[in-house]
């Protein structure tokens, strides 16, 4: 049997890689052909994060938890009530929800600065709230298109900018050029 020796030390190739020693052996010099990557990491790695750095909120649990409306105690008791008092109780809540459109709806009805109606369009419509009132919506949307009067929106870019998304939005056809 023949005897076998592994140096040590690892030697440089040509490229600057370490390879694997040579094993000598009594008959022949042979280079191992098993090249297996070694990777050492030193010390421990930190985790780097990205902070936000937000101030701590100045609202507390117990704080938030004192807030509450009208309907949170009926909502959270409703499961525990009989049918009769849930049929009662979901009534009531759509009188009041009835009651709430008719204000909203006299409101869009008396407000006459064309601003003012296209700003209380664009709130209904971001609360999700416009399909209750798509009338009075198409009706005030039909006056200011139609309306020769621009005075109001002449020296206001805020304006003109929201009527004309506002319009583009509801399919009616706006030229970018006429609102500069």
């Amino acid at each position: 049997m023949s005897s076998c020796t592994i140096p040590s030390v690892f030697t440089t190739c040509l490229n600057g890689f370490k390879c694997p020693p040579l094993l000598s052996t009594n008959r022949a010099t042979i280079r191992v052909n098993e090249y297996r990557p070694v990777c050492a990491q030193l010390g421990n790695p930190t985790i780097v994060r990205r902070s936000a750095s937000y101030p701590s909120s100045i609202w507390d649990h117990d704080f938030l938890q004192s807030l509450g409306s009208g309907y949170t105690f009926f909502t959270l008791e409703i499961w525990n009530i009989s049918k009769i008092k849930r049929r009662r109780m979901k009534h009531i809540y759509q009188r009041q929800a009835e009651k709430m459109k008719g204000k909203v709806k006299t409101m869009i009805n008396n407000v006459t600065n064309p601003l003012d109606q296209l700003e209380l369009i664009d709130a209904l419509q971001r609360l999700g709230l416009a399909y209750h009132f798509e009338t009075e919506i198409r009706n005030i949307f039909h006056n200011i298109y139609n309306n020769e009067d621009d005075k109001w929106k002449k020296e206001n870019l805020y304006a003109t900018s929201l009527e004309f998304r506002l319009l583009r939005q509801h399919g009616y056809h706006v030229s970018q050029g006429t609102h500069v």
